[in-house]
């Protein structure tokens, strides 16, 4: 009997000093958008937590120090500001965003190949290392050659859902049949005329993607050159997980390969944490409701066209909510006495405040997903890039209401507002879209521990990787299997009708000699 105590003993303290292998873990996301950092950062965050030593390269720093977790700061000597008042005047037009392409490649590009060269990098590449390398894809997929430097797996975060330029890192299916472009927003069903556009647009897409690759590709070969590292196509296929920022839930669902794992709402925490005393008090003070207004860390309001912001100023001085307004200067013309403004403002803990009716905002994913799980519905000012697509997507679900910038006065903005904040059907539908996105086997982050240390325990996992990374377009759409059927039918074709005029020309001849003979 003693024995078998002391069997039970060894066993639940075995049981209690076990501990999970810390693994060190390097994130390169050299992106100009602070936003963009929200959701890698609450990834790195939750990695730190279970124990694991983590490095992030990116321009924006933790404000707060964290355990085991390092920062590796890249400066910005961009003028984001003057790109971004350009993005303004044309926001909601595609075309306008596609002009300024060239000028954003050029940005992105300039950070990401001035963080090779940043003397603390440079001293961590030459004396440390590390066993998984996270790449936050935003033009920059040519750092991948960092993993053949490391010797260690590679693991791409992206964003949005996974599109061409990223599935096709791990081998994901492309159909355009049913599965519409995030750019384009459709929710449901695709008409005759939504699939035309769609095959239109991936298309684009794809031709995008071979021109980003052939530039991607100079800036591989001058930091990975070919006498020490694979090729740039190579590393192409190096590529162990896609970790996207999208769940189920939103849009129609899409087949994706076991190496694509959706983390959509890894950066929002069920546990609030407290606001600041002047917020907190501003909104538990709202007994009618309040309104939230912020267009993210990229689109300044204080660079909002003049009669733009005055219009939205006088639609909130009209409404009994009140309002948080973010904004980036110290003072705000016209502000409505219903109103309080800050440059910062904790976004996601303001969400989740039970006095919150209403969210206006640019349409970012962050946003959206933050808003989402909290139960708030959204009036949507998008700008560019995903934007459009997302609103568009979230107001067919019922929950948003879309407005151009372009159509946007006092009158539209004070329709827009009131349609939200006076029918219930936003809040109510938003609310059961919050329970199917938060039901799940598993939380968003732990779902990505997980599958990060299985690609880690099991050296990248090259079983997950599907056969077709190896295949280039023509074969991976069986374009050359179709061609080659159709050549052989040709040959048969061909065949038949010279065998059949072979045989036609023996007969017509017999028939001809014998009558010959007959006269």
């Amino acid at each position: 009997m003693k024995s078998v105590l002391w069997l039970f003993l060894i066993v639940v303290l075995g049981l209690g000093t076990q501990k999970t292998i810390a693994y060190k873990i390097l994130m390169v996301f050299p992106s100009f958008s602070q936003s963009h950092l929200i959701v890698a950062a609450g990834l790195l965050k939750g990695l730190a937590k279970k124990g694991h030593e983590v490095t992030m390269v990116s321009p924006f720093p933790q404000t707060k120090p964290l355990k085991n977790y390092r920062d590796i700061v890249i400066p910005l000597d961009v003028d984001k500001d003057a790109f971004m008042v350009d993005i303004v005047k044309g926001a909601g037009n595609p075309w306008a965003m596609f002009l300024k392409t060239n000028e954003m490649l050029k940005m992105s590009y300039g950070i990401s190949n001035s963080t090779m060269g940043l003397p603390e990098f440079r001293k961590v590449m030459e004396e440390e290392s590390f066993d998984l390398l996270i790449l936050g894809m935003f033009a920059n997929q040519y750092l991948g050659g960092l993993a053949y430097h490391f010797n260690c797996p590679v693991v791409v975060m992206s964003q949005v859902q996974a599109m061409y330029l990223t599935g096709g890192l791990v081998g994901n299916p492309f159909n355009v049949a049913s599965s519409a472009h995030v750019f384009l927003g459709y929710h449901s069903q695709m008409t005759f005329r939504e699939r035309v556009i769609n095959f239109l647009v991936a298309g684009m897409e794809l031709m995008m993607t071979q021109y980003l690759r052939s530039i991607e590709r100079e800036y591989y070969d001058s930091n990975f050159p070919s006498d020490k590292f694979p090729s740039y196509d190579e590393s192409l296929k190096n590529v162990s997980l896609l970790l996207v920022n999208h769940h189920v839930s939103q849009g129609a669902p899409r087949a994706n390969v076991p190496a694509i794992v959706e983390i959509g709402g890894i950066h929002v925490e069920d546990e609030v944490q407290p606001l600041p005393e002047d917020i907190q008090e501003f909104l538990d003070t709202a007994t009618d409701g309040a309104i939230f207004f912020s267009f993210g860390s990229n689109v300044k309001s204080s660079i909002l066209p003049e009669h733009k912001l005055n219009a939205i100023l006088k639609s909130f001085g009209k409404l009994k909510q009140k309002v948080l307004f973010k904004w980036e200067t110290d003072n705000l013309p016209n502000m409505p006495s219903n109103m309080k403004i800050g440059k910062w403002m904790p976004q996601r803990d303001i969400l989740a405040h039970k006095n919150l009716k209403l969210f206006v905002s640019h349409g970012g994913m962050g946003s959206i997903i933050e808003s989402k799980y909290w139960g708030v519905p959204i009036v949507g000012i998008p700008f560019f890039g995903d934007q459009m697509g997302n609103m568009a997507a979230i107001s067919d679900e019922g929950w948003a209401y879309q407005l151009n910038f372009d159509d946007l006065t006092e009158e539209s903005f004070s329709k827009a507002l009131e349609e939200v904040l006076t029918k219930p059907k936003y809040r109510e539908t938003v609310r059961k879209i919050a329970e199917l996105y938060k039901d799940r086997p598993q939380t968003a982050l732990e779902t990505a521990n997980y599958w990060i240390e299985y690609v880690i325990r099991h050296k990248g996992a090259p079983h997950l990787q599907s056969h077709s990374v190896h295949l280039n377009f023509l074969q991976n759409n069986s374009i050359d299997v179709i061609a080659f059927l159709i050549l052989i039918l040709y040959l048969t074709v061909k065949f038949i009708g010279i065998i059949v005029k072979f045989c036609w020309r023996i007969l017509k001849n017999k028939f001809t000699g014998k009558k010959h003979k007959q006269m």
